[in-house]
């Protein structure tokens, strides 16, 4: 048997290896969420502070602010927590591990289901001077780029779990586990099967992204909906709840490309082989087998771990953001200037 040197690794096998886990991905987003909150720090001090926000509105969504913040650092920790001990502690060669790509998702759902319920029961409570107001929607505080980005990322998620599960094949066990290589001209030859994101895997994903979808609009729903305190009150508890519907769809997006690049990266492992070789038949020399996406799924190897590093940094922000100390102006809360009108609409 043949011995591979460290010296015939070339550099893209080196970066293809460094980035094969999401731990290095995790270390690469700490740096990148680090310079965006420095940098939206920077911004903050350099504003002009119109005026004070109203302590009361600070403190009646404070609770939601917090949770947010939770359920970001709780996604990365059980996400990472799961991988060691998978990846490090316990022998699951054997095993269909669904849960590795379903659990980012669901993490994501259950911890908006708890904003959910403190939305509805804390957060709503009838007006103390009734505000007459434009009708409000779902996405009316939602912030327009990542909710597009979030249905991009959901769309791509659907996408990638049905076209894999097609593309599986069952083990002997009926699990949807394998993707099965032929060796072109050779039906003699048993096609190459290897572990793949098929529906043993997917179902689970498909499930938690429904719950995730649902979830996630119903939080922006009723943060919309609940009426406005006072007239006086408007512009900052607008702030407020761009706030809340930005963490809230930030986390579904950084629950989705978790996911996302997980599949892709197990797609990438799968449907790149390219030779095998048999003792004692083709005089020693390997028969040639291509996946006809293999090209694809090289490409979704290589995007893996930009996805990750993009949703542990979204994470991070969101935590940051958070948790920070706040003595800052209505408007800046809402960070857009056009609709921090002193007027109700």
């Amino acid at each position: 048997m043949s011995r591979m040197s460290i010296l015939s690794i070339g550099p893209a096998d080196l970066v293809g290896a460094a980035f094969s886990t999401p731990l290095v991905s995790l270390a690469i987003a700490l740096v990148v969420a680090g310079v965006i909150v420095a940098l939206s720090g920077k911004r903050r001090e350099g504003s002009t502070v119109t005026r004070p926000a109203d302590a009361a509105i600070r403190s009646r969504y404070a609770p939601e602010r917090r949770t947010l913040g939770v359920v970001a650092i709780a996604v990365v920790v059980i996400f990472v927590a799961e991988n060691v001990v998978r990846g490090y502690l316990v022998d699951v060669s054997d095993v269909v591990t669904w849960w590795r790509f379903a659990l980012p998702v669901f993490c994501a759902a259950v911890g908006l289901a708890v904003l959910l319920v403190l939305v509805t029961t804390r957060g709503t409570k009838p007006p103390e001077i009734p505000v007459v107001d434009a009708r409000r929607t779902w996405a009316t505080f939602g912030p327009r780029t990542m909710i597009i980005a979030a249905v991009v990322a959901c769309a791509a998620l659907l996408a990638t779990t049905i076209a894999a599960g097609l593309a599986s094949s069952p083990d002997d066990r009926g699990r949807y586990i394998w993707l099965a290589i032929p060796v072109p001209n050779e039906p003699a030859i048993d096609p190459v099967r290897q572990w793949f994101y098929g529906w043993a895997f997917g179902v689970p994903v498909l499930i938690c992204l429904a719950v995730l979808v649902a979830v996630a609009w119903m939080v922006l729903h009723v943060n919309a909906s609940r009426p406005f305190q006072r007239p006086e009150t408007v512009v900052d508890e607008r702030g407020a709840r761009r706030e809340v519907a930005a963490g809230a769809v930030n986390i579904a997006l950084a629950g989705m490309l978790i996911a996302l690049a997980g599949a892709w990266r197990l797609i990438a492992r799968s449907g790149t082989g390219s030779q095998l070789i048999i003792d004692g038949q083709n005089g020693g020399e390997p028969y040639d087998m291509t996946w006809r996406y293999a090209e694809i799924a090289v490409l979704g190897g290589w995007l893996a771990p930009v996805l990750e590093i993009t949703a542990f940094a979204v994470l991070i922000v969101v935590a940051a953001r958070a948790f920070r100390r706040r003595a800052i102006a209505g408007s800046e809360i809402s960070g857009d200037p056009a609709t921090s009108e002193a007027s109700v609409r």
